[in-house]
């Protein structure tokens, strides 16, 4: 089917009428307003009442209590009127020395979601009185009253909606009680352990309950059982755990017992404790994903060894970043304003669409009730002495009102970066004949100042309990220079900008009991101008001063400017207990507005007064009449989760798209439009063998057409810009077919928790979009007909000895094949690709924290061989990098101190480059560097 867009203007307007689906805005978290008396009596049964808050539909509320060394009991508690629910520890539980209590209610799905306190940190209720003879006599002294404490700022999903910590008034101290037999504490149940990491605390809920002290101990008592005072995200959020990615991985809050997906999710707590500057920081100790830079500066991420721009789906609150154009995304911000970050690795096209396709990756912003902010200072050592500086600063911050909430956030970073000497590049025998260096001294160095201003701003008003109106918007603004330029060649004068304006609008209601419906209007538009400078100055392309000597050097400008207009429609429906079914279609036009590439060089390499298009170039906006440079797509997914029996989940789901892409004649001339369908199945299967060990088996599939630069993009062949890819009209999707199993095993004893995760997977790629080197001018790029394979393990191992001394470790191994070589040279790699990370962190005393993080690893990061690569075989560049942070402990309950050194011992690690014949040297990455930042909240 053909169908071209130049011919009918109309479907301009289909993005604004069509009730149609994009990614849902997650429901606002539930929480019961519940005050917990300090003292009841021996004997009489303890009344408790709780008003219900919040979107999520909750269907049942229950009350888990126990008395002293006892476990949990759960009882209902049952709806008084409006929402007001109650219920009773009996009287036959309520004996000295006390109970300890916590509330959780049920959606009609059957996820548990924590409402008031968790199995880790109940409430406590001092009984005065003798125990009664059923309960173990497990006797300890009065408890002081607990310490004073923040509040936490931790958010509501980023909802931005927060309570205040309930009053925790001094508990009233407990006669001393007889002497008693002591006996032997119950063993803790498996149910324990997966509950108490898997509950959450409603957020603000940051009081510690009281402990025992020590040294007032009875002799020969048992220790009393310790509450952990961690924050929600350290409680529960293990550094790889995927309790927070719940709504990444399948468009709505669950457990990890449940989710279907190999995940991450990384807190405030655990983005700090890594010493953590940017996003890249983060995402460079995920088990099978690496960070690297490429000679442009621009940040890549490899997901399971392969590494692509357009393949990796970058979100920021749920809104897609990457461009239209090119794939990339402006993804490494500094993480100070970050509520979270969520990490899918895998597929993800049944739910987010093109694009989805290695991995996913949601940036969360603060939404916190109050003002936090933070200021940075450090920078990189300069060679003879000084530093070269790095500044930035932070501020975020909510406000509410009784039905509308205000939200923000800023970033500014100015840096002047790391200078690296490049020994070679390819213009190293021109520049050395012309005299501009000396055969001993560097091709050039490094170059990597930026300026980066990311603002957003928000609003959510609340219609009624049941209606839900938010609208935000976003500028961020990059100016920076280009690592090491284009081409292969230093260019120190490069001028990279990127402007990008993001617009979102949710509507959400509760139809009815069983029937949650979003809506949502978004946009956005991402200016590029990329400005290279690929000679050094006073660069001479022949004997002629007056056409040939370039003062300036060569210059290559491309300037980009891309829009995306788009409407969606989605429902969740409870069709019965167990069972939730997710419906939605969304539409979808992006289009190339703008587009222009200049030089100031000839196609003979000769002087032009000023930047103008070369000749023979091609215009990307005039193909087929315009419709070429815009793409709409429709698309519809269903997804049905469904608790089979209480330890065995299923999920089921697939979406269909329908992508405009260019059709051609027989001589590859773009001719108009059509609409190429795909579908994309997702099947999981989640068991819970026990409440500690959770096996899971997922398969998924996922597409990613061509980026319009693959596509359309025409460059006139030239001396000096060899090396470079040009689109290729006839290109189709790739696909990629995932098969994966994992197990997580959780343990808890007392405070200290030890978490489990091994996985493997298999990855089948067809038809996938490679830029392959075959004779060093510019080749057009193509899809390999026979795919890519790609198959390994990863693991993740993490102990919480107590809230401040944690160890984690993780490592991952893979191989990655290239079917369309042949046999013996068919690895991307000689040697298996490894990675490995490790980190600890320590209290030093009681006001200060020790942080270390290793990296150390080799993989690679380019998709294909090139035909060089098949005559001198391919050197993985290896890296080992440490970073130390020393950080306090609140100071007067507002600010925090934190001393970052990042790659402590200057290790010298590279990444690849293009072509290592004429960078042999690879690419340098930072060396050492130390930042200094203050944070302050109220």
């Amino acid at each position: 089917m053909k169908f071209s867009l130049s011919r009918s203007p109309s479907f301009l307007l289909l993005a604004f009428v069509l009730l149609v689906l994009a990614r849902p805005v997650l429901a606002q978290d539930s929480s019961l307003l519940h005050s917990p008396p300090t003292e009841a009596k021996a004997g009489e049964a303890l009344v408790l009442d709780g008003v219900l808050s919040g979107s999520q539909r909750i269907t049942r509320v229950v009350l888990r209590y126990r008395g002293s060394g006892e476990p949990y009991t759960e009882v209902p508690m049952e709806l008084e009127y409006g929402d007001l629910y109650r219920g009773s520890i009996p009287a036959s539980s309520m004996a000295a020395p006390g109970v300890e209590y916590y509330m959780e209610g049920f959606t009609a799905g059957g996820e548990r979601v924590p409402l008031f306190k968790s199995a880790t940190r109940p409430a406590r209720v001092n009984i005065a009185g003798e125990a009664s003879a059923r309960t173990p006599a497990v006797v300890q002294a009065p408890e002081p009253p607990p310490p004073p404490s923040r509040p936490s700022r931790s958010s509501r999903s980023g909802r931005g909606e927060r309570h205040k910590p309930e009053p925790v008034a001094e508990p009233t101290p407990a006669p001393a009680p007889p002497p008693a037999r002591v006996a032997e504490p119950p063993r803790r149940s498996s149910d324990d352990d997966m509950a108490a990491l898997t509950a959450e605390l409603p957020p603000g809920d940051d009081v510690p309950a009281p402990r025992a002290s020590p040294s007032t101990r009875r002799p020969l008592e048992p220790a009393a059982p310790v509450a952990s005072d961690r924050s929600q995200m350290e409680e529960d959020l293990a550094l790889y755990s995927a309790e927070d990615t719940l709504a990444l991985a399948t468009r709505q809050e669950q457990s990890v017992k449940k989710v279907p997906a190999i995940a991450a999710s990384f807190g405030r707590e655990q983005i700090r404790s890594l010493g953590a500057r940017t996003v890249a920081d983060v995402l460079d100790v995920v088990p099978g994903v690496t960070i690297s830079r490429d000679v442009q500066g621009s940040y890549r991420t490899a997901i399971r060894g392969l590494r692509n721009d357009a393949e990796v789906l970058f979100l920021l609150n749920g809104h897609r970043l990457n461009s239209f154009f090119d794939g990339k995304a402006l993804m490494n911000l500094p993480v100070e304003n970050l509520e979270r970050i969520e990490v899918i690795r895998g597929p993800g096209s049944s739910l987010y669409g093109a694009g989805a396709f290695l991995g996913v990756v949601n940036l969360v912003t603060q939404r916190t009730e109050g003002v936090t902010s933070a200021i940075s200072a450090g920078g990189f050592p300069k060679e003879g002495g000084g530093l070269s500086p790095t500044l930035d600063g932070h501020l975020s911050g909510a406000y509410k009102l009784e039905r509308l909430e205000f939200f923000g956030d800023a970033d500014v970073w100015y840096q002047q970066g790391d200078s690296m000497a490049v020994r070679e590049d390819a213009l190293d025998t021109e520049t050395v004949d012309l005299g501009l260096r000396d055969p001993l001294d560097p091709a050039g160095y490094t170059k990597d100042d930026r300026f980066l201003v990311n603002v957003g701003v928000g609003g959510r008003l609340n219609l009624s309990s049941d209606r839900h109106l938010t609208a935000s918007a976003r500028l961020m603004s990059e100016n920076r220079s280009a690592l090491l330029g284009l081409f292969d060649t230093v260019g120190p004068d490069s001028r990279l900008k990127w402007l990008v304006l993001l617009g979102d609008l949710t509507y959400e209601q509760d139809v009815s009991e069983g029937v949650h419906v979003r809506a949502r209007l978004y946009g956005d538009r991402q200016s590029t101008d990329r400005l290279f400078q690929i000679s050094p100055r006073d660069f001479a392309t022949g004997s002629d001063p007056a056409t040939q000597l370039f003062a300036q050097g060569l210059l290559e400008q491309t300037l980009v400017t891309v829009s995306t207009l788009g409407a969606s429609l989605d429902s969740d429906l409870t069709l019965f207990e167990g069972n939730r079914l997710t419906l939605g279609a969304v539409a979808e036009l992006q289009s190339i507005d703008d587009y222009s590439y200049q030089t100031n060089y000839t196609a003979d390499s000769r002087l032009r007064d000023r930047l103008t298009a070369p000749e023979g170039l091609t215009n990307i906006l005039e193909l087929a009449g315009g419709a070429a440079a815009r793409r709409l797509t429709f698309g519809v997914f269903a997804q049905d989760q469904w608790t089979v029996v209480e330890p065995l989940t299923l999920t089921l789901g697939v979406r269909v798209d329908a992508t405009q892409l260019p059709s051609v004649d027989s001589n590859n001339v773009i001719t108009g439009t059509q609409l190429v369908p795909s579908v994309n199945p997702r099947v999981g299967l989640v068991f819970s063998a026990t409440d500690s060990l959770v096996l899971k088996l997922l398969y998924g599939r996922a597409f990613r057409p061509p980026t319009m630069q693959e596509l359309l993009e025409k460059i006139p062949n030239t001396y000096y810009n060899q090396g470079r890819y040009e689109g290729n009209p006839t290109l189709q999707p790739a696909v990629v077919n995932t098969l994966e199993a994992g197990v997580d095993l959780i343990r808890t004893s007392g405070e200290s928790r030890v978490r489990l995760r091994a996985n493997a997977f298999f990855e089948s790629f067809s038809s996938p979009i490679a830029a392959v080197d075959t004779t060093g001018n510019i080749v057009p790029v193509r899809n390999r007909d026979l795919g890519v394979n790609v198959y390994g393990v990863e693991g993740e191992a993490r102990l919480e000895a107590s809230r401040r001394a944690t160890a984690w470790v993780n490592a991952s191994l893979f191989r990655a094949e290239d079917l369309e070589l042949p046999t013996t040279q068919r690895y991307l790699t000689d040697t298996p690709q490894a990675r490995f990370n490790a980190g600890l962190s320590m209290p030093i005393g009681d006001l200060v924290n020790f942080d270390l993080v290793v990296r150390t690893g080799a993989e690679r990061r380019n998709n294909t061989r090139s035909i060089l690569e098949l005559i001198r075989r391919y050197n993985i560049p290896a890296y080992s990098t440490i970073t130390a942070q020393v950080r306090s402990e609140p100071i007067a309950d507002h600010f925090e101190l934190a001393l970052v050194i990042q790659n402590a011992f200057d290790s010298d690690q590279r990444d690849d480059v293009p072509r290592p014949d004429r960078v042999p040297g690879l690419l340098p990455r930072e060396g050492v560097s130390a930042f200094l930042t203050l944070r302050a909240h109220n």
